[in-house]
């Protein structure tokens, strides 16, 4: 077939399975490829609607030069149908546009006018309506943020293709926002076909800078955009847009635009929450429009790239480097099951784990406020010393952490740490950052010229009484933080005060954290705390590390809260009702790794049991192939291939700000080849030998796996245990289970247990 022209070839785009960045093997994610339109985006579809009903509206004459406003994709859409169609075409567009944009535009014969880059968009449209209202003879205005045309190009064509291709089990349809056109034609056609299909559209934030998107508060919201029609509107930070961008090409052969990954994004945390489905995400553009840009610059440096606060490129931590320190806020001793705290110091241990992969031993400390008024209540509500139940709540602290695989971590409490309290109140007053009054003591903040920098906080503009109990102290300052706090009469009669110069008194709750991280850590490298304890938090404790201790952290985090699983104002749920519902605890840390650690965690028990089948695969795999002799050789071409791949994929997760969650695609479909080749009876000694390897060193970092379930290989039995299983399977044979239940005892006392399976007799450590 010969086609009259490339605009015949506008439309048909086709639907791609993504594999490795889907999230959820149980939903199926498809990727609508809008580059194979000619002009290379999905707005060659829009360009093309607009100009022919501006042809059969009669609107549009060969004398008339047509004009629009675009940050790119529109208009070269626009320059290539006019180009076809022999009209002349003047696009406004801001001068932050991309470069290889205003040269395509350029290339098909388009006239660019360019219009101040910090106005973005909005003031080329401002400029594109100036010139077709003083000009209304010489110009036609496309105007696609307020034409129907936009809308009915989806509703025509967008919409059908997807329904049709998926032949109508498409369930979910996520695509961004930028002049809104897309997601209203879809919205408008697909709920028709069925009222089920949900559409999600993408939103940006305010100050973004993800190309062609816009956030309808910041900008000029298009006429034709009614967000009431919309099933959901979410929202993605700009990072996880490029990062998914960037994964999409070295993952799934797809190089796309800033758009497509904001929308790729959004559609992978919707595939993460559903128990089934079939999503389908727009991916607008082509990544070659973007080369100019940094969405695919590689960085110089290396090590594990931390997003922090207060600075604008990645934090970069070299396992080849100085040994760091990890900090974080442990659990309320009052309720040691903290989701929240397990969520930061899982996240933390992963950090630990990647960086002792090489030389650096890096320290995680989880500190614990005894002295604090919840901790205080607590103990005297159990009728025992601060001092007792501080240690007995430490034990159960530390039991938690074994049980969700935390190693290595040390949780040191405030109340062994008062001396170095003390150390840096006297080391901040010698420097006259501190006052005493009234018998308490506070940290000066005027004195501290960085004070509020670290997080970018206008200290003239903070709203006193939110952040500051005007009531409670008599402070020089009401923005004055309290070190040491007079005691009440209730601490003085329980015996809770610490005598000092200044009086009897209490370490605030900054001056707990900062002296127990002073005390447990040679350094603290890293600090990672909650959405919601940034300010004054984060600026309290680098106020006083920075003089009191000479303590200055590379990278300060901020993680997302956990809540419930009606949204952020439901009860959430602790550790204890997570193991409640009978999964392992290893599955709970699995699914606290689930997301990115920025990221808000809704605690749903669908979730923690899909983990649980998640994490029970892998778990499963391990032990089958410890079972296979490791025999001779080297691994073939293909495992070491897949092994290989597996290693890289993850060092690559863990490099970009710990987005653990982006590695759970590569593990799944490896255990998938894994299981492949068990099923088929095609994996020898030494391809099982070198999966398990990988997967196992995989898991030094990860820590899914329970070592009590792995079997130990029939060549590694001593021979003792060896001589105790024959004898045990010829007493089982013989029907004496008496004598063979005995024999388990014995194995047992020998440090194994027993299980017996179709395959075979497997031991496995007693720990």
């Amino acid at each position: 077939m010969i086609h009259d022209s490339v605009l015949s070839l506008v439309g048909a785009t086709p639907l791609v399975r993504m594999a490795r960045v889907n999230p959820n093997p149980a939903v199926t994610l498809a990727a609508k490829i809008e580059m194979r339109n000619p002009g290379g985006s999905i707005k060659d579809r829009v360009a093309l609607a607009m100009i022919e009903a501006a042809e059969r509206a009669g609107e549009l004459t060969p004398r008339h030069t047509i004009i629009e406003a675009t940050s790119g994709n529109t208009g070269i859409g626009l320059a290539m149908v006019c180009a076809v169609k022999g009209y002349r075409l003047k696009l406004l567009m801001p001068a932050s546009a991309s470069e290889e944009r205003k040269r395509i535009m350029r290339a098909y014969g388009a006239e660019i006018v360019l219009t101040p880059g910090n106005l973005g968009t909005d003031g080329a449209i401002e400029e594109a309506y100036r010139l077709a209202r003083e000009e209304p003879e010489k110009y036609v205005l496309m105007d696609q943020f307020n034409n129907p045309a936009s809308i009915e190009a989806h509703y025509g064509s967008t919409a059908v293709e997807i329904f049709e291709a998926t032949g109508g089990a498409v369930t979910h349809v996520v695509v961004a926002l930028g002049t809104s056109g897309t997601a209203m034609g879809l919205v408008k056609k697909l709920k028709e076909y069925d009222p089920a299909v949900k559409v999600v559209a993408v939103e940006p934030h305010p100050g973004h800078k993800i190309q062609g998107l816009k956030n309808m508060q910041e900008s000029y919201p298009p006429g034709i955009f009614d967000k009431h029609a919309l099933d959901a509107i979410v929202s993605v930070e700009d990072e996880e847009a490029f990062s998914m961008a960037r994964r999409l090409a070295r993952e799934e052969g797809l190089l796309v635009g800033m758009s497509g990954g904001a929308a790729m994004a959004a559609a992978a945390t919707l595939a993460a929450s559903l128990a089934e489905g079939l999503v389908v995400v727009i991916l607008a553009d082509g990544g070659e429009r973007y080369l100019s840009t940094t969405l695919f610059a590689v960085p110089e440096k290396k090590g594990v790239a931390l997003r922090g606060l207060g600075t604008a490129e990645p934090v970069y931590l070299d396992p080849a480097g100085a040994v760091p320190g990890l900090f974080t806020f442990g659990p309320p001793l009052a309720e040691p099951g903290d989701l929240d705290a397990w969520r930061r110091v899982v996240t933390l241990d992963v950090l630990r784990r990647a960086l002792s992969r090489g030389p650096a031993r890096p320290t995680l400390a989880v500190g614990l406020a005894d002295l604090e008024d919840r901790s205080l209540d607590a103990a005297r509500a159990a009728g025992q010393k601060c001092r007792d139940f501080a240690e007995a709540a430490r034990t159960r602290v530390a039991g938690y952490a074994g049980l969700l695989g935390v190693s290595g971590a040390v949780f040191p409490l405030a109340g062994e740490a008062l001396d170095e309290a003390l150390a840096l109140t006297r080391k901040l007053m010698g420097k006259g950052l501190a006052y005493e009054k009234l018998r308490s003591v506070y940290f000066d903040v005027a004195r501290d010229k960085a004070y509020g920098r670290l997080l970018g906080t206008d200290m003239t503009k903070l709203a006193l009484g939110k952040t500051v109990d005007l009531l409670a102290y008599a402070k020089d300052n009401p923005q004055d933080f309290t070190l040491l706090k007079r005691v009440s009469l209730k601490d003085l009669k329980a015996g809770d005060a610490l005598a000092t110069t200044w009086g009897n008194v209490r370490p605030s709750w900054f001056l707990q954290m900062a002296a127990a991280a002073a005390q447990a850590l040679p350094a603290v490298t890293v600090v990672l705390t909650d959405e919601d304890k940034t300010f004054p938090h984060l600026e309290n404790l680098r106020a006083i590390w920075a003089v009191g201790a000479g303590l200055a952290p590379a990278a300060w985090l901020a993680g997302g809260r956990v809540t419930g699983r009606d949204g952020p104002e439901a009860k959430a749920p602790v550790l204890g009702d997570l193991l409640a519902l009978g999964v392992h605890p290893l599955t709970v840390r699995a699914w606290l790794l689930s997301i990115g650690y920025h990221k808000p965690l809704a605690a749903a028990p669908d979730a923690l049991r899909m983990w649980e089948r998640n994490r029970g695969r892998v778990q499963e795999l391990a032990a089958n192939l410890g079972l296979i002799p490791e025999g001779r050789g080297a691994a073939s071409d293909a495992v070491e291939t897949e092994a290989g791949g597996l290693g890289e994929a993850l060092a690559a997760a863990v490099a970009d700000d710990l987005s653990v969650f982006q590695f759970w695609p590569r593990l799944f479909a490896f255990c998938r080849f894994a299981n492949g080749r068990l099923s088929a009876g095609r994996l020898p000694g030494a391809d099982a030998a070198r999966l398990l390897r990988a997967l196992t060193e995989a898991d030094a970092v990860l820590g899914l796996l329970d070592p009590a379930r792995l079997p130990v290989p029939g060549e590694a039995w001593p021979e003792a245990a060896a001589r105790l299983v024959a004898e045990r399977t010829r007493a089982r044979e013989a029907r004496d289970f008496a004598r063979a239940d005995a024999l388990r005892a014995e194995i047992e006392g020998l440090g194994y247990r027993v299980e017996d399976t179709a395959e075979g007799i497997r031991l496995f450590p007693l720990c």
